[in-house]
């Protein structure tokens, strides 16, 4: 039984990393790495992974940190979704492993942008920008409503809002029309209250975006989604390329589910 099992998970093994192999073939081939990215390359082996495979983009979250909370702290990125994922290794220790290669796109997903700490997220992504070059190849990903997050669009990064998925699913849920148009209305204001270059959404999200929120805001305002595609399903590229979603020229970026197998 032991042996029959350890050979089901190596041929499911082998599956995943052929059909990999095959997408990821077809998006080098299609010049897509860089509108296609990994998702979450939070841990070192899974980017030296997605370096080793050729890939020139990724996603990856951050949280602000500061050892003392005062101004005179420059405080530094702590890679991780949360505190519990997050080992200790920093934004600046990637962006130091990275200095070899012709990267083309990092969304980074600043989990804790708020009213009181933006000027000195601000601060320290100015004095990683200034070391090693990365405020073009940024998208500054952040649930924050502050206004403050205006002065990271007015310094020249990308930011981009991240659509609250549960509230709008709920109201898609419910078919509450009026409620979806006032969330429309919410979000419009924001685009412009922020200087927003980009809104990130969830795939399922796209309609809404289409039909409630597209009519409303600048055509300057592209979109950035994720949620799509996943490399270890036979064909997934092939398939994504004949959807609506990734026809729309208004979706610069999309994330893929890359799997790393260590």
């Amino acid at each position: 039984l032991l042996i029959s099992f350890l050979m089901v998970v190596a041929t499911g093994i082998a599956v995943v990393k052929y059909n990999q192999y095959q997408n990821l073939q077809l998006l080098f081939q299609d010049k897509l790495d860089g509108r296609l990215i990994p998702h979450k390359a939070n841990h070192l082996a899974k980017l030296e992974s997605i370096l080793d495979h050729g890939i020139r983009s990724f996603e990856i979250d951050l949280i602000f940190q500061q050892s003392n909370g005062l101004k005179n702290d420059l405080g530094y990125f702590e890679i991780g979704h949360d505190k519990k994922e997050s080992e200790g290794r920093t934004f600046e220790s990637y962006l130091a492993r990275l200095q070899t290669y012709p990267i083309k796109k990092i969304w980074v997903d600043i989990k804790n942008i708020n009213e009181n700490n933006a000027d000195v997220i601000l601060a320290r992504l100015e004095f990683l920008d200034q070391k090693y070059a990365i405020k073009s190849l940024l998208i500054i990903e952040s649930s924050t409503t502050s206004s403050r997050f205006k002065d990271f669009s007015l310094a020249g990064y990308h930011t981009s809002y991240y659509l609250p998925t549960d509230t709008i699913s709920r109201l898609i849920l419910k078919k509450d029309r009026q409620a979806l148009r006032l969330e429309a209305q919410r979000i419009k204001a924001l685009t412009l209250t922020q200087s927003l270059s980009a809104i990130s959404f969830i795939a399922v999200l796209y309609p809404f975006v289409k039909t409630y929120l597209e009519p409303l805001i600048a055509d300057n305002v592209v979109y950035h989604t994720w949620n799509i595609v996943m490399f270890k399903k036979r064909r997934a590229l092939e398939k994504l390329k004949e959807k609506t979603i990734f026809k729309d020229p208004r979706i610069k970026t999309i994330i893929y589910n890359y799997h790393h197998i260590s």
